[in-house]
């Protein structure tokens, strides 16, 4: 689903869901919409349709919006034990990850009011952050850039050694991999929102981004640390894809 937000004060998410909308009330688009304009060849062109074609078989009172949110699979909710979809156990993740930073930032202290089953796949990264004395800045931020015409929300910012350093976190079946990571979008998101912090505090050096990625079966967590190189040349692909979004989807009249 697309994502725009109003950045003429304050940034905020708008509902508008097309870009003819997002036009309409002058929103920009969010930095993984952007991303997702980018296709993929075989995931968008062959194991989609065909997932789909699947799932419509097995579920043929489903909406299409249901079949979408069966596309990646579900999984067993540890509050319940009913099946919810994959991203609604990502984003549950997420709630207490932050629940948890903000109150670190506010107390000093774990969030203990609103303690639940999901703090057993958020805790590990609690514990880095407090075993490394990584100071929170803020969660959840929304940056944007007029220049490149997006805006983006990072998980979680924080200071380490003193400067600033962008933590994004990712729910994943990593199957032993040792974690999956993915250049091309998450290194991406990362560098472009780094670049946006880094103009929009005047900073003189490029923040460290790091991808986190959260296994949704052993409840481990790995990090990938991108490298400036790769941080650059993710900042140079997001310029050209911009561009493209707003020549195809959201040209001057």
């Amino acid at each position: 689903m697309s994502h725009f937000y109003d950045c003429t004060e304050e940034p905020f998410l708008t509902t508008a869901r097309t870009p003819s909308q997002a036009k309409k009330v002058g929103a920009l688009p969010s930095v993984t919409t952007i991303l997702s304009s980018k296709k993929s060849d075989f995931l968008d062109n062959i194991w989609t349709p065909r997932k789909l074609v699947e799932l419509a078989r097995l579920h043929p009172e489903a909406s299409s919006r249901e079949l979408m949110d069966m596309k990646y699979g579900f999984r067993t909710n540890p509050l319940g034990g009913d099946p919810i979809s994959s991203s609604e156990f990502g984003t549950l993740v997420h709630a207490r990850l932050e629940s948890h930073i903000e109150s670190i930032m506010r107390t000093g202290g774990l969030d203990l009011h609103g303690v639940t089953a999901f703090d057993s796949w958020a805790l590990p990264f609690i514990n880095y952050i407090i075993d490394n004395d990584i100071e929170p800045i803020a969660t959840e931020k929304v940056l944007f850039c007029n220049k490149f015409k997006s805006a983006g929300s990072v998980d979680f910012i924080a200071k380490v050694d003193g400067k600033y350093h962008l933590f994004d976190y990712k729910c994943r079946d990593t199957k032993g991999t040792g974690g999956k990571f993915y250049e091309d979008k998450d290194c991406t998101q990362l560098a472009i929102e780094a670049r946006f912090l880094k103009d929009t505090m005047g900073l003189d050096y490029d923040p460290s981004i790091t991808s986190v990625c959260i296994c949704v079966e052993s409840k481990k967590h790995y990090h990938k640390n991108w490298t400036k190189a790769q941080a650059r040349k993710g900042v140079t692909r997001f310029r050209y894809l911009s561009k493209l979004y707003w020549m195809d989807w959201m040209p001057k009249k």
